[in-house]
């Protein structure tokens, strides 16, 4: 794909942008400038070349890197396969890239035959070794043009992409996926870019770059922004930064650029889940919360620079985990202190805080501990060796309590940072008391929270030894040191709305019903009130006041042996829809252990009544907090073994009952970590419906749970915790969270008001809550006829802008918009499709894919989950499928036998050529096409015998002219045709990046079998190989389904 030279006017913008990055400490050599002459990423790498000798004159000994030499280090390059395993080779000793293992050349003066090269020093930054380059219109070897390069000691660590004002950023965002695709950063020199940024003179977003093409995902694209405070220095929100001059003044500029890539940048080492492996950087909420507290832990942000503690108001969802494991390895590794304690509440926590921040810390300079006992917690906060520490409240005020006991003030004089995850759920008990206390000296204590505790939450609070009430977050941590509501994430797209439903199960038929019921019971209870008195009254109240008042007088009651059973029946009824056939899963809260009990013997109850054993049926599991025998609310003996049982028979994993350690601990453990990995949709041993009472509602991170069922009161924090569980980004195939509420509708939706008003902007306007679903299906109907007016007969029109890129482009944004929009009220739960009101039937739809798929074969994979129709849907009404298979079944219907051979008379032939058109706009045109020069060549000149079957002739002759395809390409680039088939069959299109049998192939190259101008060379056989062949096998796997 090649790129056209830039107007006048984006050429203007380009010099204005990289002009301003020259006031921040940027270099814009002419030598790298593209619009003087070509620059090539191969004179990207002789810069390199001449910076790794500036950087590394001790390790060579003054003597130059020599051509031989050189070429080992591109050895090691190009086996680097995307920006990922870069970031690691970035990081390979702490916080400094390294390229080991290099032979050095005979030379006189040189006495070292290894050396490593310095490549990157992340702490040196805007000074040291470091240098700031831009490169301006770098072409590449397949015909691209990247625009704008940034180069940190000659590493093209930042790619930038512009645009003109009037295209959106996603033309740069997409143009740089194409890049991708072409094999622009995989295996090569450009594979160690680690940002992208797309940029016009109006709009500017940035992104880790993806390690596959997979990754892209526009749901990861953020705007930086800077923290607004008002005249009296209170917090007033995020401004993003929409002119580029300010984008270079707060994020591009010199040092923020480097410290993007290097301090900001976040390596994810997950040892469990592989889809979690990548790097990842810090958004600016999350940098500005960094900087706030580093400011506070050394005084810098006061007049007398008295250190002091405070706490983070970082809304649930939006990444504070990696707020505070970066926080904590700052602090770490800082010289002024003597440890970093990361503390928990909860032991489950501990874990898997612990495992996610050794994750984190597996290419950082610094180490972190976890704590099985206090034993071991001592002796890591005694050794002199700075780290992170992760504990709970309870083992370290265990410690404490130790410490007093014997008298011992070793750790009170030590100079510790404690950093307090889900400070919310930390008042002044006894256990924190003693901890500050005991550290009061020289520690310092900063929480992070989604949900601070304010007046408002009338905690009761606990006062200390210098008798002040301590009942509010700021009162336990000190000031307020940075804030980001639940309102500024939804805008920022860091977090998802919810739609909220309340669903009423029976206990009353409507408000007016419940009037009725209650003017009755007032009547009894107040006689000497006229009747009429009492109507005039109950009518005057609202529908919230009618129900709390119906609750007061004990006319609205749940009571649980018919409320369970119908609150079981309307989850399971719309189970596989809102699970997406068990792509994701959800969690059901209910107060009290016994009643997660019932609830679980009735959804087992239910489930063996509603499905065959035919049926995909959901897997449950529930949860609670094990008690012991002094627990009057333990649950049985018999019920664990119950629930170990059930969970065994999909799990395949059996725990002991009654055991605490290989039963209980090991049961949540699993279940913990099981529970994030969706539905039975992905794999039949996951859970579908989790049942819990306390326990995941705070601090769990799911991406995969979309709903939550509630049947019980919650309210402010807890409330907003709980709701939050599924408020995680994840795709387009999940919009927002929905919770469903099973109890008191309006008295929930006051509750949902009322914390929304003291955690986000406010009440029912709040953005935290998604359109009503009418609101969603009015917008659907408005994109599908703005769809319409680009292409208004999907069938036949669209080979007509085949070749007119303005007009495809125009069609794909509106398809996008509608697909969108489609697959976003289907993620509603009251969705049901309905032709007259969305304004067109599923009929229609099924062409407008057709044609998208047919105008953009090769990214219907980006878009389909987004338009295909729900799994667990019934088939179409009245509408016939057709594909290959229903063609031959056809063929054979309408073929006759003619001499032995199979014939067809023209009248038939007309059919079958009308159902072929049909194939083709459906979306299968590439199919379409060889269906139709098979049955021209093969059927109607009569060379198929009446003894072979015909879709086996077609397979046959599909097969035919692939393998000569495979022969040509093969035979081009010297490699072994029986190789080349075998990978091309295992090639997966939706890994375009990953070839099968790769290594081989690259290995038994034959560079005297090569027809190509690369011949005679192995070494440029496989380079350019490398660009070429992901493109070759997804064509070929398009093109011979």
């Amino acid at each position: 794909m090649g790129r056209v030279n830039k107007n006048a006017s984006e050429k203007h913008f380009q010099d204005e942008f990289v002009k301003e990055l020259t006031k921040f400490r940027w270099q814009s050599p002419d030598k790298l400038n593209g619009n003087l002459h070509i620059v090539t990423v191969q004179d990207l790498i002789e810069n390199w070349r001449s910076e790794l000798n500036r950087i590394n004159a001790d390790v060579l000994e003054g003597v130059a890197l020599t051509d031989s030499e050189f070429e080992q280090v591109m050895s090691k390059v190009n086996q680097i396969s995307n920006s990922y395993e870069a970031a690691k080779v970035l990081s390979m000793e702490g916080s400094t890239g390294k390229i080991d293992g290099i032979y050095r050349d005979d030379h006189p003066d040189v006495t070292r035959k290894q050396i490593t090269l310095t490549i990157l020093k992340k702490a040196q930054v805007s000074g040291g070794d470091s240098s700031y380059q831009v490169a301006r219109e770098v072409s590449t070897s397949n015909g691209n043009r990247f625009d704008l390069v940034l180069l940190i000691n000659g590493l093209p660590l930042i790619n930038i992409e512009q645009k003109r004002s009037d295209k959106t950023l996603d033309f740069a965002f997409n143009q740089l996926k194409d890049y991708y695709r072409d094999g622009e950063y995989t295996n090569n020199f450009m594979a160690f870019s680690q940002m992208m940024v797309v940029s016009s003179d109006i709009e500017t977003s940035y992104f880790a770059t993806p390690k596959s093409i997979n990754d892209f995902n526009p749901a990861f694209v953020f705007h930086w922004s800077v923290s607004q405070k008002s005249e009296d220095g209170s917090h007033v929100g995020q401004r993003i930064l929409t002119d580029y001059r300010e984008v270079i003044e707060h994020f591009l500029m010199v040092p923020m650029a480097h410290q993007m890539v290097g301090d900001y940048l976040i390596i994810d080492e997950d040892p469990d889940n592989e889809e979690n492996r990548r790097h990842m950087l810090m958004r600016p909420y999350q940098v500005y919360a960094l900087q706030a507290i580093e400011k506070a832990a050394f005084g810098w942000d006061n007049p007398e620079k008295i250190p002091h503690g405070g706490f983070v108001w970082h809304t649930t969802g939006s990444g504070k985990t990696i707020t505070s494991f970066k926080t904590a390895q700052f602090l770490a590794t800082r010289t002024e202190f003597d440890k970093v304690v990361f503390l928990l509440d909860r032991r489950d926590l501990d874990e898997q805080t612990s495992k996610v921040f050794k994750a984190y810390s597996t290419y950082e300079s610094v180490d972190v501990d976890g704590t099985k006992s206090t034993y071991q917690l001592r002796k890591q906060l005694v050794s002199p060796k700075s780290g992170i520490v992760v504990t709970t409240t309870f083992k370290l005020s265990k410690l404490v309590n130790e410490l007093l006991d014997s008298k011992d003030t070793q750790l009170s004089d030590k100079k510790i940072v404690f950093i307090i995850d889900e400070a919310h759920r930390t008042t002044m008990g006894e256990m924190m008391g003693t901890i500050k206390n005991y550290f009061l000296k020289n520690g310092l204590f900063f929480g992070f929270t989604g949900t601070p505790l304010f007046d408002e939450n009338k905690v009761k609070g606990k006062i200390n030894e210098r008798s002040e009430l301590i009942n509010t977050t700021e009162k336990l941590f000190g000031p307020l040191l940075h804030q980001y509501t639940i309102d500024e994430a939804i805008a920022d797209g860091n977090v998802l709305g919810f739609h909220v439903d309340y669903i009423n199960t029976g206990e009353f038929s409507g408000y007016d019903d419940l009037r009725e019921q209650l003017i009755d019971a007032l009547i009894l209870k107040l006689p000497d009130k006229s009747k009429k008195e009492i109507e005039r009254q109950v009518y005057r109240w609202s529908e919230l006041e009618v129900e709390k008042n119906a609750v007061k007088e004990g006319v609205l009651v749940y009571q649980d042996q018919t409320h369970i059973p119908r609150v079981v029946e309307e989850i399971l009824s719309g189970w596989q829809e809102q699970s997406q056939n068990g792509e994701f899963n959800s969690i059901l809260t209910v107060a009290y252990k016994d009643r997660v009990v019932a609830y679980y013997h009735e959804l087992k109850k239910q489930i063996n009544e509603r499905f065959t054993s035919d049926d995909v049926k959901p897997n449950i599991a529930m949860t609670f907090s094990f008690g012991n025998d002094h627990d009057p609310d333990d649950i049985s003996i018999e019920v664990i073994e119950e629930m170990f049982s059930d969970y065994a028979d999909f799990t395949g994993i059996k725990f002991l009952a009654g055991d605490k350690i290989r039963g209980e601990n090991a049961y949540f453990e699993d279940l913990t970590v099981r529970a994030k990995r969706g539905g039975r949709g992905r794999n039949p041993k996951n859970i579908d419906i989790l049942i819990v009472a306390d326990q995941l509602l705070t601090g769990y991170d799911a991406k995969r749970i979309n709903t939550l069922y509630v049947d019980r009161h919650l309210e402010l924090q807890g409330l907003i915790q709980a709701y939050s569980r599924t408020n995680r980004v994840f795709g387009s195939n999940k919009e927002f969270g929905t919770i469903i509420n099973f109890q008191f509708p309006r008295m929930t939706e006051e509750s949902v008001n009322e914390a929304l008003l003291l955690y986000g902007s406010g009440g029912r306007s709040s953005s935290v809550l998604v359109e009503k679903y009418e609101d969603a299906v009015k917008i659907l109907r408005s994109t599908f006829e703005s769809l319409v007016s680009e292409l208004p007969d999907p069938d036949s029109r669209w080979s007509t802008i085949m070749n007119d890129e303005e007009k495809k482009e125009s069609f794909k944004k509106a398809f996008k918009e509608a697909s969108n929009q489609l697959n976003r009220v289907k993620q509603y739960y009251e969705y049901t499709w309905d032709d007259d009101s969305f304004g067109f039937s599923e009929r229609i739809w099924l062409r407008y894919l057709g044609a998208y798929k047919n105008l953009f074969p090769r990214e219907i994979e980006s878009v389909i989950i987004g338009v295909e129709s729900l799994k667990g849907r019934a088939k179409l009404q009245g509408t016939q499928v057709i594909d290959a298979q229903s063609l031959f079944a056809l063929i054979d219907k309408k073929s006759s036998n003619k001499d032995g051979v199979i014939a067809i008379n023209d009248n038939n032939l007309v059919l079958i050529l009308e159902q072929i058109q049909e194939l083709s706009d459906l979306g299968e045109n590439e199919l379409a096409e060889s269906l139709k020069t098979f049955i021209n060549e093969e059927l109607v000149t009569g060379r198929l015998p009446v003894s072979v079957d015909f879709d086996t002739a077609f397979k046959e002759w599909q097969e035919k002219r692939k393998l000569s395809v495979v022969e040509k390409f093969a035979n081009e680039w010297g490699i072994a045709v029986e190789l080349l088939e075998k990978s091309l069959n295992d090639y997966n299109v939706k890994k375009p990046d990953g070839i099968p049998f790769h290594d081989e192939i690259a290995k038994n190259i034959d560079p005297d079998k090569a027809s190509n101008e690369f011949s005679g060379s192995k070494l440029k056989l496989n380079m350019e190989l490398s660009k070429v062949l992901p493109n070759w096998m997804q064509e070929m796997k398009l093109k011979f389904k």
